[in-house]
């Protein structure tokens, strides 16, 4: 019988979308219990502890969340010895998703990670300031919350990732 990976789930979740998503894919995962820590909220622990290792985030103003860029520039060596799945949500498809994927994580972390996707997006206007709503508002044309969370690649990511253990 397979060793269960012991498996962590980092990310930034400011409204919501980003943590929906991990909590998905940790459901999806064989890998027994996997941990989440939302870094936002809480102090990581020792990372080299874990076999597998995914990194989220989401895109908020054109860039992720600097905590989530730190913390891979700081754990860059252990990252790199892992086994590395890293997502991102975001409303852009195409060649600027892809901008914004590269400029979220270091080249050397994408060419390493066994599975990378973009996983869509969800704009919670209730969850939102007035500012973020009003700019949500004018950016998307939208007046309501959407939610375009891609489910199937969410699948493919996990099928993925449990492939190449």
């Amino acid at each position: 019988m397979q060793k269960k990976m012991k498996t962590v789930i980092i990310y930034i979740s400011k409204h919501g979308t980003t943590e929906k998503v991990t909590r998905i894919i940790a459901d999806k995962l064989n890998s027994g219990k996997t941990e989440l820590v939302n870094l936002r909220n809480e102090n990581l622990m020792d990372i080299e502890i874990f076999d597998r290792i995914i990194i989220g985030g989401s895109i908020h103003m054109a860039s992720v969340h600097k905590k989530t860029k730190k913390f891979c520039e700081l754990n860059n060596s252990i990252l790199l010895k892992k086994t590395l799945g890293l997502f991102l949500c975001c409303m852009e498809t195409g060649e600027k998703s892809i901008e914004q994927f590269e400029n979220a994580f270091s080249e050397n972390l994408r060419k390493h990670a066994t599975s990378t996707a973009l996983l869509g997006y969800e704009y919670n206007l209730d969850k939102m300031n007035f500012f973020e709503r009003t700019l949500v508002k004018k950016i998307s044309g939208s007046k309501e919350s959407i939610s375009e969370i891609d489910y199937k690649r969410i699948e493919n990511f996990v099928t993925e990732l449990e492939n190449n253990k």
